[in-house]
């Protein structure tokens, strides 16, 4: 890559947003991606393009810069950084790298497509530009997985390998690590995301194979040679989702961790079909698939084709290929309504108490004192809160749907407690019903009210928080 193989758009986000070393002693630092998207909007209400920037007409527009709440001294000498960035362009073309921005051709659709005006600036790489919009899974995980883990993740990237899926993965130690490597030694193809160290990783000897068959494509929106910034390490979760078709978690922390609120992000912002593995051996899986995640029940090497069971699952129900109703969701996947409607009655006691190899209520108390280990302990355990039997409901069935409810609050209850709109929203009942049903669950005794804000808690949630 030479400062000629820029295109004149890329070269002047380069000079506005790009970081060559030493910006720490210039007295104007480059533009975030945040101040480049307000930028870029101004130069679009303009019509402007970067590029207009290098001639006499189009820096008098900079006369009104500060509409975009940027300083006219601070673009002017960000547009005279050309003798550092020929510099930088020497180094990393002697890695093999390049640079695109959101205007060329290259830059990858699903990213513009996912992100809008939050897309980077941006893109350093190396490798393939065309495998940039090949989709595919994207693989999350820890980078502390256990083995096991990391077994299952080689399988599933090199079955992915096999079908014709790409994978695209954050190229850290751990789970990244694991599904690059299923991918690329099964000869698929893989896109790595990087958060730090592009430049070095580009030429270790493990990518090189990978890169010089067309099959690996490495890419970070940040510095090619910065080091590890657990800023940047969180920032590029969201590249990763929306680079990819669908997404798969392995295993997640519960509460914290990239992991955990990368996927929070994506089921927020619906970039793409979240995935978790089920069951998992972190603590947070279950809590994610509480939230929205499909339940990944995917096993390598069985008849069913990887595809085929993204096309079964599509609507995150594994034996429903067509929408359910909202009572219908309500329904385990093992249980349909003819089922249920042959039994005489249901009661709400064996629901609730259908595990019962599970620790106690009091040993949980003993093991931990808080309310996000006690609520991890009762996920781990696939337990449920204790019900007085003489309160138990007995209806029929195809009438009456309060314990399937019932059934399913206590499970989304497992992460925390809810208000009214996320129970609705998490069940997919009408507001209505839900209101109805909460307030059938508090008079029974089986959830709890807190006030202030109002939510509904399992009981022992209920007793901590309050």
């Amino acid at each position: 890559m030479s400062h000629q193989a820029l295109s004149a758009d890329t070269e002047v986000v380069l000079l506005l947003c790009g970081r060559f070393g030493g910006e720490r002693q210039d007295p104007f630092q480059p533009l975030s991606a945040r101040e480049y998207g307000e930028f870029a909007k101004w130069l679009n209400v303009r019509n402007l393009r970067p590029a207009d920037l290098m001639a006499d007409a189009g820096r008098e527009h900079l006369q009104a810069v500060n509409e975009a709440t940027l300083a006219r001294a601070r673009i002017d000498f960000l547009l005279q950084r050309g003798t550092a960035m020929a510099l930088a362009l020497e180094r990393w073309n002697r890695g093999g790298l390049w640079v695109i921005s959101r205007g060329d051709a290259e830059f990858p659709k699903r990213l513009k497509r996912h992100l809008k005006h939050a897309a980077p600036p941006l893109l350093y790489g190396a490798g393939n530009k065309e495998l940039l919009d090949i989709g595919g899974l994207a693989i999350i995980g820890s980078r502390d997985a256990t083995e096991a883990a990391l077994e299952f993740t080689r399988e599933v990237a090199a079955t992915c390998a096999r079908e014709g899926m790409g994978v695209v993965s954050g190229g850290a130690r751990g789970v990244d690590a694991a599904a690059m490597q299923g991918s690329t030694e099964a000869g698929g193809h893989t896109i790595g995301v990087l958060a730090n160290d592009l430049l070095k990783t580009s030429v270790n000897r493990q990518n090189r194979l990978g890169l010089q068959e067309g099959r690996l494509v490495l890419v970070s929106p940040f510095y090619p040679e910065a080091g590890f910034n657990a800023g940047n390490a969180m920032g590029r979760n969201k590249f990763i989702y929306a680079l990819a078709d669908r997404a798969l978690v392995i295993d997640s922390a519960l509460g914290s961790g990239g992991t955990w609120e990368g996927a929070l992000e994506a089921l927020s912002q619906k970039w793409v079909p979240l995935y978790v593995r089920t069951p998992g051996n972190g603590p947070g899986n279950a809590a994610l698939v509480v939230r929205g995640g499909i339940a990944f029940t995917y096993v390598p090497g069985k008849e069913e084709g990887l595809m085929d069971f993204f096309g079964r699952t599509a609507l995150g129900l594994n034996e429903v290929s067509e929408p359910a109703s909202p009572q219908q969701s309500l329904l385990s996947s093992t249980e349909s309504a003819g089922e249920v409607a042959a039994s005489d009655a249901v009661s709400v006691g064996a629901i609730q108490n259908e595990s019962s190899d599970g620790p106690s209520v009091a040993t949980l108390e003993e093991s931990s004192n808080s309310p996000m280990g006690i609520a991890t302990e009762l996920a781990g355990a696939g337990m449920n809160a204790a019900v007085d039997p003489d309160s138990f409901v007995s209806v029929p069935a195809l009438l009456d749907m309060y314990p399937d409810f019932l059934s399913k609050l206590e499970q989304a209850l497992l992460a925390g407690p809810l208000s009214e709109e996320e129970v609705s929203e998490r069940l997919g009942l009408e507001k209505g019903q839900a209101k109805a049903w909460l307030k059938k669950a508090v008079e029974l005794g089986q959830v709890e009210k807190l006030k202030k804000p109002v939510r509904y808690a399992k009981g022992l949630q209920a007793s901590l928080l309050t």
